[in-house]
Parts: C-alpha cells; structure tokens; sequence
C-alpha cells in the first residue's frame, strides 16, 4: 500500500513539472534546435554546418 502512495506522488509531482514546463515555454517553440552554426553563424536548418565540416579530421581518410 505504501508503495502505491509513493508512486502515485511521484507520478503527481512529475505531471506537476511538466505542466509548469508547457506554459513556461514560447507558444512558438517547436522543437530545441538550432537553426544557425554556433561557429560561424550560417544558417544550417538544424543539419551539420558544410563550412566548418569541411575543415574537422576524418580519421585519415
């Protein structure tokens, strides 16, 4: 019985952290990604930035 209680007040306070989470984050906000490389600022759509792939080391290949 105990453990019932406990898991219904784990659950309670996990459904109470998500809600506060939805109304703290922007209507507009989809999905956390970024849209611009963080190095040199082109626009990438989320993808690998061509400019600064280029220039990392592939292992020797």
């Amino acid at each position: 019985m105990v453990l019932v209680l406990i898991g219904i007040a784990v659950g309670v306070l996990i459904v109470a952290v998500l809600i506060i989470k939805a109304f703290k984050t922007p209507s507009r906000e989809v999905v956390g990604m970024d849209i611009h490389c963080k190095k040199c600022g082109i626009k990438t759509n989320g993808l690998a930035c061509p400019k600064c792939e280029k220039g990392s080391q592939s292992f020797g290949v």
